[in-house]
């Protein structure tokens, strides 16, 4: 196996790991806590997930697009960005067992297609804005800090729900 090969593997364990650091951070979590607002301007958990589910989808379909594309920018548009906006609000208020559903599936189609880059194209490039080269790979090493990075908004808004329902 070559080193490119031997990635594959290891970007979807990258990819599962931060699956299961988001499936630790809303571990017991009831469905009137998931809807809470932690504070103001903040998102809530369920609109926390639905946004860990689409980001999966967004950023898989990018790192595809850098092995079709010359040197794609990969940046969220203005269109995306309202996409983006549109699947937080069309979700946020689904039942929370149906969130948890997206979020594998998404999780599941996003290791999936990684398994189906050609192992030889994870070194290519696309960029981000200006100036900032990103390659397939860094695009789903970025996906998945980026879901331990919202893992980590979402113990945090708990935390601060806990203390308000405790003080309150």
């Amino acid at each position: 196996m070559t080193m490119s090969q031997e990635q594959i593997p290891i970007l979807q364990q990258v990819l599962r790991s931060a699956h299961q650091v988001v499936v630790g951070a809303i571990d017991g979590i009831a469905e009137a806590e998931a809807r809470q607002v932690p504070a103001p301007g903040e998102w809530t958990v369920a609109q926390l997930l639905a946004h860990i589910a689409e980001i999966q989808h967004f950023w898989m379909e990018k790192a595809v697009l850098i092995t079709k594309e010359d040197d794609p920018n990969i940046t969220r548009s203005d269109v995306e960005n309202d996409l983006r906006a549109a699947a937080v609000a069309d979700h946020a208020g689904d039942p929370l067992d149906d969130l948890v559903r997206r979020l594998a599936a998404a999780n599941q189609s996003a290791i999936a297609t990684t398994g189906e880059i050609a192992p030889e194209d994870l070194a290519t490039l696309g960029h981000r804005g200006e100036d900032n080269p990103i390659t397939v790979a860094g695009v789903i090493q970025f996906l998945a800090s980026h879901m331990e990075e919202h893992a980590r908004q979402i113990t945090t808004s708990r935390r601060l729900i806990s203390e308000a329902t405790s003080q309150g």
